[in-house]
């Protein structure tokens, strides 16, 4: 209980200053994804072929660029709707994506009205940038033990009574 006691100051210091650190990198690091799914309404209804070509150049010029299938399409030919969904990007790439897709619309000369339904999802990622605050604040408690263990020095007459088990008759 004395060593809580003597480097309370020491503990404390290192679990901020860790704590800090892990909240800062928590949030450059694990950046804001969304889930986005916009709805576009056809003039005319695609074709079977026009519907692969678009599926082949979304994957060719925008999949192609990201790890895994981000961007997808739906299309329902009984209302003439398009959907584009994009799933957990952050929001410079769901920008970048929605400017290619409305790009390859136009190459295919395909009269559209887009922004019909537009639904925006942020993915936080909340459990995660918890997970890596906590581990911070754990492991500035340790640093702080350690250091305090290290620290051996005779400061106070309360370290001559504990360490040396002498008494003391003043300090100076």
């Amino acid at each position: 209980m004395y060593f809580f006691k003597r480097n309370f100051k020491t503990i404390i210091l290192y679990v901020l200053a860790l704590g800090i650190t892990g909240t800062v990198l928590s949030y450059f690091i694990v950046g804001n994804t969304y889930d986005y799914e916009e709805y576009y309404s056809l003039s005319e209804p695609l074709s079977t072929t026009q519907q692969d070509e678009l599926n082949i150049q979304l994957n060719q010029q925008v999949n192609s660029e990201l790890d895994d299938r981000a961007a997808t399409i739906g299309y329902s030919s009984e209302s003439q709707y398009l959907s584009l969904n994009i799933d957990s990007l952050p929001a410079d790439d769901v920008s970048d994506i929605k400017n290619q897709f409305d790009s390859l619309l136009d190459d295919m000369d395909v009269g559209y009205e887009e922004g019909i339904d537009i639904t925006a999802e942020s993915n936080s990622n909340t459990s995660l940038k918890i997970l890596i605050i906590a581990i911070a604040l754990i492991l500035g408690g340790l640093a702080g033990v350690i250091h305090g263990l290290q620290n051996r020095r005779i400061i106070s007459d309360e370290d001559v009574k504990y360490y040396l088990n002498e008494k003391t008759l003043g300090t100076f």
